[in-house]
C-alpha cells in the first residue's frame, strides 16, 4: 500500500452515493414532501432481574415501540392534506400505514438495496416554525410506529 507525504496509509472504501436514498410514503397520490432529516428509533424495553442466593441473572423483555421524525420545508403545496388525514387519525392506524426508507450500499442501482419499513403509523406531534432571514416554513412531525421492519435485496 501506498504511503502519503504525511506518511499515513491510505486507501479507497467503497463509495456510497446519498442520491439512493429515498423516503417512501406509500398509498399517497402526492406527499408534497420536502423531507430534509429523518430519524426513525425503535427500542426494547428490558427489566435486569437477579435471584437472591445465586449469580444468575435474567433478562425480560418489554415490548417493543419506536417512533420517527421529519423534518421537512413546506413547499407550494403547503402541509399534505392526504398525509395528515392518513396518519394524523389514531382510529384509522393499521399496521398498512406504512414510512419506507430504502438506501443502496453502493454507487449504482444493480447494488444491494436494503428497506427499513415502520408500520403502524400514527403523528402525535406537529410543529411549524419560520425564520426572518429567509421565510421558509418548517414543519417537525413526530410519529409513534407499531414495528419495525428490515428488508435486504
Amino acid at each position: 500500500m501506498a504511503r502519503d507525504i504525511f506518511n499515513r496509509e491510505v486507501d479507497l472504501g467503497q463509495p456510497i452515493a446519498a442520491d439512493a436514498a429515498r423516503l417512501l410514503i406509500p398509498g399517497l397520490t402526492d406527499p408534497g414532501l420536502l423531507a430534509q432529516k429523518v430519524d426513525i428509533s425503535y427500542e426494547q424495553a428490558i427489566t435486569r432481574l437477579y435471584e437472591v442466593g445465586s449469580a444468575k441473572t435474567y433478562f425480560v423483555a418489554g415490548r417493543p415501540s419506536g417512533q420517527i421524525s421529519i423534518a421537512r420545508v413546506l413547499g407550494g403545496k403547503g402541509p399534505s392534506a392526504e398525509f395528515l388525514d392518513k396518519y394524523g387519525d389514531v382510529c384509522k392506524v393499521s399496521l398498512s400505514n406504512r414510512i419506507l426508507l430504502d438506501f443502496s450500499a453502493g454507487c449504482t442501482s444493480s447494488q444491494k438495496v436494503n428497506h427499513i419499513s415502520a408500520a403502524g403509523c400514527v403523528i402525535n406531534s406537529l410543529a411549524y416554525s419560520m425564520a426572518t432571514p429567509d421565510l421558509i416554513i418548517n414543519e417537525q412531525v413526530n410519529m409513534m410506529i407499531a414495528r419495525l421492519e428490515t428488508i435486504s435485496n
